[in-house]
């Protein structure tokens, strides 16, 4: 935690991790307000979990390949990922017919290969002496992300917009503004990861692709 490299990571992980919550906690009542059927909102969730496993599986996956075969270090994908997850958001936020499909499968992979990225670079940033520890105290930034964007985000300006009966919202302007502004997040924690990148550049060829190289060899 003395790192500039721990908070790089914590903070990026707090946008990537934090969005990707804040919209499965508020999926089902995005749906509602878009005039989704019960049956179609309990469908999303239910893809959420087959999107997340798939980011979970592709990232781990792809960035090893890329990583050992080109040596293209893993906060890269951090980076694209981010990027990605924000153009969900922006999608889910428009509120065309269709959106919150679309937009929940980009976000629910990226959000998936957070959780795949983030304990390896960890590992390889700082090794694996103390990773319960290290690996635990960057997926704190999970929930405090979540509590900002779902509550001081998304609910509050759901209950400006809201003017139903029962403080219900009907309509896209229930979440655009909100979205955007995730969006924005996603796009800020791309910046930080891509400067984590710059900034582990040179211990990844000096120390992580070297110590692959000799693994290889033996």
């Amino acid at each position: 935690m003395r790192t500039m490299n721990f908070w790089l990571l914590f903070v990026a992980m707090l946008c990537g991790m934090g969005s990707g919550m804040a919209t499965i906690n508020n999926i089902s009542q995005i749906g509602e307000s878009l005039g989704y059927t019960s049956v179609q909102r309990s469908t999303l969730v239910s893809l959420w979990s087959i999107w997340n496993f798939l980011g979970r599986f592709g990232a781990g996956y792809v960035s090893d390949i890329f990583l050992h075969r080109r040596g293209w270090e893993r906060p890269l994908f951090n980076t694209l990922t981010l990027a990605t997850m924000a153009a969900g958001h922006i999608i889910i936020g428009l509120g065309f017919t269709g959106s919150l499909y679309l937009g929940s499968v980009l976000i629910g992979v990226c959000y998936g290969s957070q959780w795949s990225l983030m304990p390896t670079i960890a590992s390889e940033i700082f090794g694996v002496l103390h990773m319960g520890t290290i690996f635990n105290t960057i997926a704190v930034a999970s929930p405090v992300g979540s509590y900002i964007f779902s509550v001081r985000v998304i609910g509050y300006i759901y209950d400006k917009e809201s003017s139903g009966k029962g403080n219900l919202c009907s309509g896209s302007h229930c979440f655009m503004i909100s979205f955007f502004v995730l969006a924005g997040v996603c796009l800020f924690g791309s910046l930080v990861a891509l400067v984590l990148f710059m900034k582990t550049r040179r211990l990844y060829k000096i120390v992580v692709l070297r110590r692959l190289q000799n693994s290889g060899r033996g």
